[in-house]
């Protein structure tokens, strides 16, 4: 069996403020495996882009930290060379190795600087080219993400560009020096339904170029989900409460945070007035339940759920859920 490309192990990245400590990553654990396409879904406040960003080594801190954990990726500890003080090792990964599309176009692209020179110089840094080899390669991506007069167009600023295309513009940087994984933070948040599709495929297309790529991909639309990744990781409050591959998911969730998230969803044919909620909000990272954190919001919980923490069990081979419901798998 392959060794994983990318392992996280008891991550916990906290947020020291007037009001506490904010807990937003507590101890997550997963592997993202050589060719794979690994979804994390959950709803907004439940981790998953702090995740991604300590990945990338871009928590800012104060007030940020990241107190506890290893990533380890194709066998160097990002955490440990960050904690040694050794930058070098992460700057030549990140932007290269791994790449990521951010959530907020508008405040990751620089202002001051063209959409040229932004594409360009990854590939300056990162590939060796020279400016004008490096230009031409950035018009190229820009033309394969869709945008239009792209040699035109790359003499323009972010501010010039719609959100839209400036999405683009971001998943052009991140795909330019074909990184062995892609970590995509909601990417198609602000593209209509069929550049979506384009996109997508283009990601896909693009991972398919570096052996062994693989692709981490955080959104909330569990229809992009099921049509690209192939194991799903459902978060909630900043840890993991299940982990299966995408059939096993959809079909026989057993978490009642991913049920309720499933069962929020439109089916064909369905003639209902109202769609299914999950009752509550989100609880605070400042008051978590000393339990179960979904304890609050749970239409199945027991007295225990709210005292007792649930520990992860894995349920049937690859499939790992963190609920007191849920029933270990007997050892052969």
């Amino acid at each position: 069996m392959a060794n994983p490309l990318l392992q996280v192990k008891n991550l916990k990245t906290y947020f020291r403020t007037e009001a506490g400590v904010a807990k937003a990553v507590d101890g997550v654990d997963f592997e993202v495996m050589p060719g794979e396409v690994l979804g994390i879904v959950g709803e907004s406040g439940s981790g998953k882009s702090v995740t991604s960003l300590s990945i990338m080594q871009l928590i800012p801190n104060p007030p940020g930290e990241i107190v506890d954990g290893n990533i380890i990726f194709e066998g160097t500890d990002l955490l440990a060379a960050y904690r040694q003080k050794d930058y070098d090792v992460i700057r030549k990964i990140r932007g290269n190795k791994i790449s990521m599309i951010f959530q907020e176009p508008m405040t990751s692209l620089n202002p001051v600087f063209t959409i040229g020179d932004q594409v360009a110089e990854s590939l300056v840094h990162h590939k060796g080219l020279n400016p004008k080899e490096a230009r031409d390669h950035a018009v190229e991506m820009l033309e394969l993400v869709g945008i239009p007069s792209a040699r035109e167009r790359i003499n323009e600023y972010p501010h010039q560009f719609s959100g839209g295309m400036r999405q683009r513009v971001m998943i052009a940087m991140a795909l330019s020096c074909d990184p062995s994984l892609l970590i995509a933070d909601e990417p198609t948040t602000a593209l209509d339904v069929t550049i979506q599709a384009q996109i997508l495929e283009l990601m896909l297309e693009v991972k398919a170029k570096t052996s062994n790529a693989a692709i981490l991909l955080i959104t909330h639309d569990m229809a992009v989900i099921a049509e690209t990744c192939h194991r799903v990781v459902v978060m909630y409050c900043g840890r993991i409460q299940e982990i299966a591959d995408v059939k096993t998911i959809f079909h026989s969730p057993q978490h009642p945070y991913t049920q309720g998230l499933l069962a929020s969803l439109p089916k064909p044919g369905q003639k209902v007035r109202r769609l299914s909620t999950i009752e509550g909000i989100v609880p605070s990272l400042f008051n978590l339940p000393k339990g179960c954190s979904f304890c609050t919001r749970c239409n199945q919980k027991l007295d225990k759920c709210e005292t007792v923490p649930p520990e992860m069990v894995e349920t049937s081979p690859g499939h790992f859920v963190r609920c007191h419901l849920a029933k270990p798998m007997k050892s052969a």
